[in-house]
């Protein structure tokens, strides 16, 4: 069964590479490159203003590490027909979850590694000790992190939902301790206390998982909501096959599609606006991506760093609009209106432009609230004004062009 795992998951490693290389494109790195780069400044500034031997850095390290250690389910990789056609096999699927635990122990601890050495100059800040005690910290959430997999294997099984929370209550308990023992005695007490929490959890659960079943119906439905949560993610990048957008009748937006003039002019743009504000995929995607740089700039008070971050997330969402394009593309019906090309062109530059204006508008308002200066936030109003007219005469014509080469 272990091999049969290995199977399952070079084929499932080559499906994600076939979308990361949609995710990781030229433009979400660079994205992620200067948000990176002005949240390290901005928090370099604040560490400089923090006292010697802060006395509320050890508890905000330690609530981040709690919930950074709750980041990477156990992925299975099982489907629907497991439950009929291995269900013969089960005494054997220790050995196919044990390969299962330990591929899904990797990429929880590069985000450990990364995010508790962001958070390790606040560590030096508050304890005054070396930057080298990373060591034993990123060694004691590695352990941690290793017997939170091992009780989401137990959890697989035929238990009921009061001793899961029990389980996982001590399991909680137990972290929160070894990472206080860490931070407010000796960095190497969390290691070797991260070590006995593991050996008795490895221990008790393997004994324990002796007497019970396996619960395919439950590992099932864990693995289709691990998955569904890595699609929505990638959806947010470009198509997905396994996420089905949703549609709905929206009525109290009707307004909006009244103001479009119902002519032949206009066809296409009732048509991409109607699609947006009765379809999650594309409004969906607009909201979240508003919300999400609402609250940064909500909480950023430098100015550079509030006009590269709003300047960079009206580009993100235009770029993610423009595949609107071909929304209606697989319908015959269009095919057959008498309408040119070129209309189809103009109107999602006007969609653009709209949806581009209400989300700068938007952002300028959390700008105004943030900013103390007024005269530095009407300078970024000016900036994303500007850049939403440059973006929809010129960048937008030219994307529509090479998606039609």
């Amino acid at each position: 069964m272990s091999g049969f795992f290995g199977i399952r998951l070079a084929r499932h490693l080559k499906k994600m590479m076939k979308y990361m290389r949609y995710v990781f494109n030229d433009h979400f790195i660079l994205v992620c490159v200067f948000l990176l780069g002005g949240l390290g400044f901005y928090y370099s500034q604040v560490l400089k203003t923090l006292p010697a031997n802060f006395v509320w850095g050890r508890p905000i390290v330690l609530l981040l590490w709690l919930a950074l250690l709750q980041i990477g389910k156990i992925a299975t990789l099982a489907e629907e027909a497991d439950k009929v056609f291995i269900l013969p096999k089960e005494p054997e699927m220790n050995h196919y979850l044990n390969r299962a635990m330990r591929y899904s122990f990797w990429l929880p601890l590069v985000v450990l590694g990364l995010m508790s050495g962001m958070s390790m100059p606040l560590v030096v800040v508050s304890t005054g000790w070396a930057f080298s005690t990373f060591a034993y910290f990123i060694v004691m959430l590695g352990l941690l992190k290793a017997s939170h997999l091992r009780l989401q294997k137990y959890e697989l099984y035929q238990i009921s939902a009061g001793e899961r929370h029990q389980w996982f209550g001590l399991w909680l308990v137990t972290s929160l301790l070894v990472i206080g023992l860490s931070l407010y005695t000796l960095p190497l007490a969390g290691p070797l206390t991260a070590l006995v929490q593991f050996l008795l959890f490895y221990f008790m659960l393997n004994k324990k998982e002796q007497s019970v079943s396996l619960d395919w119906e439950k590992m099932i439905i864990v693995e289709k909501n691990r998955m569904h949560r890595i699609y929505q993610f990638i959806h947010l990048f470009t198509d997905v096959p396994e996420i089905s957008s949703s549609v709905k009748r929206r009525k109290f937006l009707d307004p909006f599609l009244a103001k479009i003039k119902k002519s032949t002019q206009n066809t296409y743009l009732y048509l991409y606006a109607r699609s947006f504000l009765r379809g999650s995929e594309y409004s969906g995607l607009f909201i979240r991506l508003v919300l999400v740089c609402g609250v940064i700039l909500f909480f950023l008070k430098e100015f550079w760093i509030s006009m590269g971050v709003s300047v960079l997330f009206i580009y993100l969402i235009g770029f993610q609009l423009i595949p609107i394009y071909t929304q209606f593309d697989y319908m015959v019906m269009t095919q057959l209106y008498p309408v040119p090309n070129e209309q189809k062109k103009q109107a999602v530059s006007r969609l653009v432009t709209v949806l581009l204006f209400a989300a700068a508008l938007l952002f300028s308002v959390f700008v105004l609230i943030a900013l103390p200066d007024v005269k530095e936030g009407l300078m970024i109003i000016v900036a994303l004004v500007v850049e939403v007219i440059l973006f929809a005469r010129l960048y937008v014509p030219y994307r529509l062009k090479k998606m039609e080469a």
